[in-house]
């Protein structure tokens, strides 16, 4: 019985921590970062092949934007790059999401925090590389 108890103790404390996390992320003032530009180029077919390349796969589309993710929240938090298309105008937004199952933050990938500090950082080196390819300028 103590055993039990301890696993159940140990569960509903780990589900408090991963919400009090994603609480953290959510009211951090800084849920994503946004990179605008124009081109001539076609953008979306950079995008797909990048998002080929580094396991990101397109998980939604909303008009004029198109949703990518890489990871599902098992071992890490999932990153997120939504790219939005107006004519030759082009709006990326990029952030990862922490869902604590209760609350669900979204955190900006040049955030200073400790929170998400690992896929954070893989996907901006990711992204940077296709800001790279599309003579955008990188994340700082």
């Amino acid at each position: 019985m103590g055993l039990l108890t301890g696993m159940v103790a140990g569960g509903l404390g780990g589900l408090a921590v991963i919400n009090i996390l994603a609480l953290m992320a959510k009211n951090s003032g800084n849920p994503h970062d946004i990179t605008s530009f124009t081109s001539e180029e076609n953008v979306i077919a950079k995008v797909d092949e990048w998002a080929a390349g580094h396991g990101y796969k397109q998980v939604g589309s909303n008009g004029n934007t198109r949703i990518y993710r890489k990871g599902n929240n098992i071992l890490t938090s999932p990153m997120f790059l939504e790219v939005t298309q107006d004519g030759h105008k082009y709006v990326f937004k990029s952030y990862t999401q922490i869902n604590g199952f209760i609350v669900r933050g979204d955190m900006a990938l040049t955030g200073s925090s400790f929170i998400a500090k690992v896929p954070r950082s893989m996907a901006k080196q990711a992204q940077n590389n296709l800001f790279a390819s599309l003579k955008v300028p990188a994340l700082p």
